[in-house]
């Protein structure tokens, strides 16, 4: 805010608002800020209705009623509790008698004068009638300020006071505007300052309260600044600023409250819907509560960014989900889970489900799903069988001739007998001979497998090793046998 200066060096006449008047005695100066005026002689008081030169006694509590009587109270507490609408902070109390005329030197500058008793720690005082004028005798003990508002509590303006190792007496004038509320000490409450009773500065004496020059018509009045009023009236000789509730009221800066006037002062109300600033955390909600921005939580869907979860949902403020289950049912694989993949499935080393999962010369052991050697190489074909691809030992061209397996699974030719189809290895029937006649040849005697037991027909099921080299012997015998005929036969016909 951009609050007007006056300066006025003791002995000058009375400055009037927002003017600098400069004049000299003692080396004390006045300032005046704010829409106040400087009164630095007590014939300028105007329409004077009450003192207090604190005479009553010699010690103790000021009589509050003694000066209640002449329309002055003195007050204690908040500040904001004192007169309503104020905002500045601190708080008073109810000021005491002290003698000590070492802080009133002669002369008083300004027509003051020091009666031996003075306020100790004084003072904040309300009035019951329109007061714009306010004086006192003020101490050399250094910088004091003499701050008004008005009834509405705004702060009009101070005066302040800079003694130099002198005495005055200092006096503010609101030009015609009634005063709500004084303030005497040694805070600078117009910079922002708080209110407080300490220090030794707060020493006064000879009070004094006028109703100052009456004005005449509007003209004579000057601005509240209050932004909450219509320009100032001149009513029975007294400034009146009404209350305005079309006024324009300052922003509190809070998105949470309306900022508008009411009976002459400047509110902030609640606003439920106001906008409040987005806090980046998507499980809180942004929202206007008790005229304030507050974020409680909330239960919304969300995503907590991570792969490895599902169901995310707010709780507590914060996105959480549910640990994800990984299974692809796979005896062979290892579950893990990448919170920027997801699931993924590792193999596992020398395990395996089927035979394809092994490598050349294996098969995949059920039970421990593993991969082993083949216990049965076969024939190279990977099927683990030994021969031609249909389990059975021979040439499995299953023609009867008596070779030696016809791919039925049994030596021979089908009937369990080695031979040529019908179980002997000449005649077919059954028997081993080699001749024609069942127990062997009687011309050559020559039994093939011993003693012309049949061969495979005792229940055993066995088959004998090598017996292409037994057919082999047989049919040399016979061929042995048709040379000794010849032979014979040439003796005879020689």
């Amino acid at each position: 805010m951009n609050r007007p200066l006056r300066v006025l060096t003791l002995g000058s006449a009375s400055c009037l608002a927002y003017f600098a008047c400069i004049g000299l005695v003692h080396a004390g100066t006045l300032t005046a800020q704010g829409a106040v005026s400087v009164i630095d002689h007590t014939n300028e008081m105007q329409g004077v209705v009450g003192t207090g030169d604190f005479n009553e006694g010699n010690g103790g509590g000021v009589p509050a009623a003694v000066y209640a009587g002449q329309g002055m109270t003195w007050r204690s507490g908040l500040l904001t509790a004192i007169l309503p609408g104020c905002d500045t902070p601190g708080s008073a109390t109810i000021p005491s008698y002290q003698v000590n005329g070492a802080y009133f030197p002669d002369p008083v500058a300004g027509g003051g004068v020091a009666s031996g008793t003075f306020a100790f720690h004084a003072g904040v005082v309300t009035f019951d009638q329109a007061i714009t004028q306010v004086g006192l005798v003020a101490s050399r003990n250094g910088t004091q300020y003499l701050t008004a508002w008005d009834t509405n509590g705004n702060m009009l303006g101070q005066v302040k006071w800079v003694p130099a190792n002198d005495a005055a007496f200092i006096g503010i004038d609101t030009n015609g505007v009634p005063v709500g509320m004084v303030a005497y000490g040694n805070d600078d409450l117009w910079n922002g300052g708080s209110y407080s009773i300490g220090g030794s500065t707060i020493i006064s004496d000879s009070w004094q309260w006028a109703v100052g020059t009456p004005c005449v018509n509007a003209n004579d009045c000057m601005d509240d600044n209050n932004p909450c009023t219509a320009p100032p009236t001149c009513v029975q000789g007294a400034c009146v600023h009404a209350p305005d509730d079309n006024g324009v009221c300052p922003d509190d800066g809070e998105s949470c409250t309306f900022d508008e006037c009411q009976d002459g002062f400047c509110v902030h109300p609640n606003n439920p819907d106001g906008e409040c600033p987005d806090d980046g955390n998507e499980c809180t909600n942004d929202m206007c509560q008790n005229g304030a921005c507050a974020h409680p939580n909330n239960n919304d869907p969300c995503d907590d960014m991570d792969a490895c979860t599902e169901n995310d949902a707010c709780g507590g403020g914060s996105c959480n989900g549910d640990d994800l289950v990984c299974s692809d049912n796979n005896l062979c694989t290892v579950a893990s889970c990448d919170p920027m993949i997801g699931c993924e499935f590792t193999w596992q080393m020398g395990c395996c489900i089927t035979d394809e999962d092994c490598a050349d010369g294996e098969v995949c052991l059920l039970g421990s799903n593993s991969c082993i050697p083949d216990p049965n190489p076969g024939d190279g074909d990977g099927d683990g069988d030994t021969g031609d691809g249909d389990g059975d030992t021979g040439d499995g061209d299953g023609d009867g001739d008596g070779d030696t397996g016809d791919g039925d699974g049994d030596p021979g030719d089908g009937d369990g007998d080695p031979g040529d189809g019908d179980g002997d290895p000449g005649d077919g029937d059954g028997d081993t001979n080699s001749g024609e006649d069942e127990g062997g040849d009687s011309e050559t005697g020559i039994n093939t497998f011993g003693g012309g037991d049949e061969v495979g027909d005792d229940g055993c099921n066995c088959s004998t090793d090598n017996r292409g080299a037994g057919a082999l012997f047989g049919l040399l015998g016979l061929a042995l046998l048709g040379t000794v005929r010849r032979r014979r036969d040439d003796d005879l016909v020689e």
